[in-house]
């Protein structure tokens, strides 16, 4: 980044990329795009592997209130409270209607939680172009094109990973300190 560019960063993040950095691994992008870190071969997969075995739902239109019960259920029990419970049911409902209307009408949603954050990740066949998208608001009369909005806004840490074959997003929320 130029120094014109990191001028143009507001202070909330900065805080916020400080304070996510326990989740992010080491990924890095170089100004040729190429992503330094990354396992080669793996797509559009994450770059930071779970640490437990994450429970996994393939879904569709059909199964999204499954898919949503199955993220309450496991937030619940990485012991966030209720109100970021709703926050992480929210996001995954956000990203599955994602990947049935824009990444082939199905997805893959995969769930896990270690010492510190509940981890939800939502693989599809879709490509993202835009790589602002979700970081920067949509003109007020624009239909639509909020919901990685939301999904940036509510989670802690949000990973975008998109190439030719599909989508992969993982966000990140911290779990209160027991």
């Amino acid at each position: 980044m130029g120094k014109r560019a990191c001028r143009s960063l507001s202070v909330g993040t900065i805080h916020d990329c400080r304070r996510a950095r326990s989740a992010v691994g080491g990924t890095v992008m170089t100004g040729s795009g190429e992503r330094v870190g990354d396992h080669p071969g793996t797509g559009a997969r994450a770059a930071v592997e779970p640490s437990d075995r994450p429970r996994r739902l393939p879904f569709n239109a059909r199964t999204l209130k499954v898919a949503r019960a199955m993220v309450v259920q496991c937030a619940a029990a990485a012991g966030l409270t209720e109100d970021r419970v709703q926050d992480a049911e929210l996001v995954a409902s956000e990203l599955t209607a994602n990947s049935v209307e824009h990444g082939g009408g199905s997805g893959v949603l995969c769930l896990w939680y270690d010492a510190t954050h509940l981890i939800i990740e939502v693989s599809d066949a879709g490509h993202i172009t835009d790589p602002l998208a979700g970081r920067r608001p949509v003109p007020p009369d624009t239909v639509g094109g909020r919901g990685l909005l939301l999904v940036h806004k509510l989670a802690d840490l949000v990973r975008v990973h998109t190439g030719p074959d599909g989508t992969t997003i993982r966000v990140y929320f911290t779990r209160a300190m027991m």
